[in-house]
């Protein structure tokens, strides 16, 4: 039995509510005792380390397509169900599942709105104990490439007229003072932008059109094409639901972010504080 739904990448507690609940594989991202302490009817956990993958001293690393195959294949996605990630409100991991999810092309997938506790704050009801394991399902997966790109290829690219590299990290991290790396500072020529500008107190997005203010500010006006990095890609990958969810169609991720550009010798940098 097929089970589809059309959900927008951006979702409100109140649309999964009314949702068929047989359409969907509702992703918690977590840490496993918050889950057990109480989550959405029927969620399952995943771990959100298993996002990542490190090759010293770089991390951050976008998954193999084994590991992919195999996490996604566990949750049991019968029918084509859609997933809806959620986290804690506020934080990276549900962004950044669904960022892996698009980057091996597979973008039938949504991102609660503030998370667990916007659910909880709509006075809707949580769950405890384990909810009936998923039966695991082959999946297909593709690698389109439109969601991330090499440090190599960005140098390529890095006076690309119609391209934004928007660092998103704290501003002493961009002006390289807080350095995290061998070396800190910014990709040359990128735009500062830290990724807590989108949310608000709850840990929700804010309305579009201040979304929209703040990218163009940042010099990112639709028509123009986005590379996104933070030091993992894990703070970036908001940024990287934000720009999706307004539409902007290529917007890719520096695949290891500032772990593999500012420990490699060979690719320039630079320092100062944000314009």
């Amino acid at each position: 039995m097929s089970h589809t739904t059309t959900l927008p990448l951006v979702v409100e507690p109140s649309m999964i509510d009314a949702a068929d609940p047989a359409t969907l594989r509702l992703v918690d991202l977590r840490p496993r005792e918050r889950w057990a302490a109480g989550h959405l009817p029927g969620a399952v956990h995943l771990e959100a380390k298993l996002l990542s993958r490190s090759d010293p001293p770089a991390g951050g690393l976008l998954p193999d397509a084994a590991t992919m195959r195999e996490l996604v294949g566990g949750l049991g996605l019968d029918g084509g169900r859609h997933i809806v990630a959620y986290d804690g409100g506020g934080a990276t991991e549900a962004a950044r599942f669904l960022w892996t999810l698009h980057a091996y092309d597979r973008t039938a997938g949504s991102w609660l709105n503030g998370g667990a506790p916007a659910w909880e704050a709509a006075g809707l009801p949580l769950e405890r104990g384990e909810p009936p394991a998923p039966v695991p399902s082959p999946v297909q997966l593709g690698a389109n490439g439109a969601e991330v790109l090499s440090a190599d290829a960005l140098l390529g690219e890095l006076d690309a007229p119609d391209l934004v590299v928007l660092d998103v990290r704290g501003a002493a991290e961009y002006a390289g003072t807080d350095v995290r790396a061998a070396m800190g500072g910014h990709v040359p020529g990128a735009r500062h932008l830290e990724w807590t500008r989108l949310l608000d107190a709850d840990g929700r997005l804010l309305d579009d059109a201040t979304l929209r203010t703040r990218f163009e500010q940042a010099g990112l006006v639709p028509g123009r094409r986005a590379v996104v990095y933070c030091q993992t890609h894990q703070r970036s990958s908001v940024t990287w639901l934000a720009l999706k969810h307004l539409g902007f169609e290529d917007v890719r991720a520096l695949d290891g972010a500032w772990s593999v550009w500012g420990n490699r010798p060979d690719l320039p940098k630079e320092s100062g504080a944000p314009p």
